[in-house]
């Protein structure tokens, strides 16, 4: 099996921009795209990984300006966009083939770059994308390329690989009414109750929503649309 990391730029890129403009990282699971007379449209997932409440709350309005966004839903750190590309997009998913998969989400970075790792059985899908890139991005660097085995990728629909720290943490939090409406808990107190330090321990926490938010996505808000 191979795997690919690339490094990418594209002006049309509603998330990638306001992740630099309000430093705030993104991370992001594209859904496919469609074309409907000519005009190509594509749906992104989008988890933030942060806990800057005001910068996300600032870039999440920004988006909502955004004249090309033609539906958004968002719930809590979750949020799902359509955007329209028109009829000559630059967005990397027009240049997706089904034998590409995507074993990691997308990082949107506050650096102004996209993180994208692919996966392919034969090298060659990976480098004829990494072609149809370099003609279309404003900026495609290959970080690495090479083989790998298959216990060395992270499917989070399969397994959320928790660590022990990031499964108590997750544990704790949901035993103690972190994730009611209102919370009944701060997340200073939830470290102390774990003996940390609270950076620690929202470290823990936070990677762990990281990894089984996918797999939320996917059993809960996308069934429950279907439902």
């Amino acid at each position: 099996m191979w795997l690919c990391k690339l490094k990418l730029r594209h002006s049309d890129c509603p998330i990638t921009s306001r992740a630099e403009k309000y430093n705030v990282p993104v991370l992001s699971y594209p859904m496919g795209w469609y074309d409907q007379r000519e005009i190509k449209y594509s749906t992104t997932i989008c988890f933030f990984e942060s806990v800057d409440k005001d910068a996300k709350h600032n870039l999440l309005e920004d988006l909502k300006k955004d004249k090309r966004i033609t539906n958004l839903e968002i719930s809590g750190d979750v949020f799902v966009y359509q955007i329209k590309l028109g009829k000559h997009g630059q967005h990397v998913m027009l240049y997706y083939e089904r034998k590409l998969f995507f074993p990691k989400p997308v990082i949107n970075s506050p650096d102004g770059f996209e993180y994208w790792e692919i996966g392919s059985w034969n090298k060659d899908d990976i480098t004829n994308f990494i072609k149809h890139l370099k003609k279309n991005m404003d900026v495609c660097e290959v970080l690495f390329i090479n083989q790998t085995k298959l216990s060395e990728l992270y499917f989070p629909n399969v397994m959320p690989n928790l660590s022990e720290e990031q499964k108590n943490s997750l544990k704790m939090a949901y035993a103690n009414n972190y994730y009611t409406y209102p919370r009944k808990i701060k997340i200073e107190e939830l470290a102390k109750l774990a003996k940390k330090s609270t950076s620690t321990f929202q470290e823990h926490l936070r990677k762990a929503e990281i990894k089984i938010m996918p797999n939320f996505i996917e059993n809960y808000l996308v069934k429950k649309k279907k439902s």
